[in-house]
């Protein structure tokens, strides 16, 4: 009798350990094929931390894209209690170097979160050793009573339940990229009131350093906000703006839209009407293709009395470059192009706009003709007027 209810836990116990783990890397291995960029991010932050560089933000993608594809695999794998023997093994391994690796971050702190779970639920390296340790264990279970797993099909199907599995979480990963994550656990998400999120007290909003640079005969001079101008033999350079105190995550973070020296965020997000952001964090790398697009788009503003702004975090000098280019004749504002990529996972994107309200947005891959715009705007009268 004894020996019946120990072997009635253990079935428990072993199962319970499974799809707790099955959930984990499903759930993992979605949030970073919805957003791949994100993840892309992410690995870039940490090599910087670890002092790399140059490595092509494309090998990158394919690393956070294979990263995605395997976690859900391997929750499938877990899920439906194939190759039990396997994949218990592959699960300990896998735990056992992401346990290494957190406990590295949590003393070192090289990033303030790990990004395991993207922008959709955001741990301290503290917590994420915590879940580790705990998966961790739980793997273990598995590695040591693999047996006790159960079957959810049968053995001669097993290649066509991981074969649709994997293809079509890869098609979901190509997907959001082509057309933006399809669920978006940004802050910017459409039907996110912008101003509202600027409405926190002083002392819950980042802030910044801002240090203007200017140079004159191969020196360089670098001046407080609230310092004099120098002289005129004094080129300007750049303006600098460190963040020495964080926002709530939930809050617009550092996102700012500065002309030349000045902050005007809340006098742009003040416009009343449409409001059309073409968001390109770096202009150098920035989608030309579709430059006719962007420019009709920019006229069909002009001809509806509708506001039509670039944010960009590039220097005037390639601004000016891409203008000449493309023949733009948008006003060209500056912002933090960490910000700008959480905007909008493209570059360039486009973010519409109404009294402060996201409406929609779009990738260069999807960017929208005027009169697809046109018959938003529509939409959008007669549902208010209904």
């Amino acid at each position: 009798m004894k020996s019946s209810t120990k072997q009635i836990l253990k079935n428990i116990g072993v199962n319970v350990c499974r799809f707790i783990l099955a959930a984990t890397f499903l759930f993992s291995g979605f949030v970073k094929a919805n957003d791949p960029l994100g993840t892309v991010y992410k690995l870039e932050d940490y090599l910087a931390a670890w002092g790399i560089t140059g490595i092509p933000e494309l090998f990158v993608l394919l690393v956070a894209l294979a990263l995605a594809f395997f976690e859900f695999g391997l929750g499938i794998y877990l899920l439906f209690g194939m190759r039990r023997k396997w994949t218990s093994r592959v699960a300990f391994a896998f735990m056992a170097v992401m346990t290494v690796l957190t406990i590295y971050i949590y003393i070192a702190n090289p990033v303030t979160d790990c990004g395991c779970f993207g922008d959709a639920i955001i741990l301290t390296n503290g917590q994420t050793l915590l879940k580790n340790i705990f998966l961790l264990a739980a793997a273990f279970v598995l590695l040591k009573w693999h047996e006790y797993e159960r079957h959810l099909v049968k053995s001669s199907i097993y290649w066509i339940v991981s074969t649709i599995s994997i293809l079509a979480i890869m098609a979901y990963a190509v997907y959001c990229i082509y057309a933006l994550p399809v669920i978006d656990f940004r802050p910017y998400k459409v039907g996110t009131d912008i101003r509202k999120m600027l409405e926190v007290p002083e002392e819950q909003r980042p802030q910044f350093k801002v240090t203007i640079v200017y140079e004159k005969d191969g020196k360089t001079l670098e001046l407080d906000i609230d310092d004099d101008d120098p002289d005129s033999t004094w080129h300007y350079v750049e303006t600098k703006r460190e963040m020495i105190k964080s926002a709530d995550h939930n809050m617009m973070a550092d996102f700012y839209i500065q002309e030349d020296d000045f902050e005007i965020t809340e006098d742009i997000l003040a416009t009343d009407g449409y409001l059309f952001f073409l968001v390109a964090p770096i202009l150098q790398t920035a989608d030309e293709g579709g430059m006719d697009k962007y420019n009709d788009l920019y006229d069909y503003t002009q001809q509806n009395d509708m506001e039509f702004y670039c944010l960009t975090a590039s220097d005037p000098e390639a601004c000016s470059h891409w203008a000449d280019y493309t023949g733009a004749e948008y006003i060209f504002y500056n912002s933090d192009e960490r910000a700008l990529k959480t905007v909008v996972r493209a570059n360039p994107g486009l973010v519409m706009i109404k009294d402060g309200i996201i409406l929609k947005k779009w990738s260069n891959w999807n960017f929208p003709t005027p009169e697809e715009v046109e018959a938003i705007v529509k939409a959008n009268e007669k549902g208010i007027e209904e």
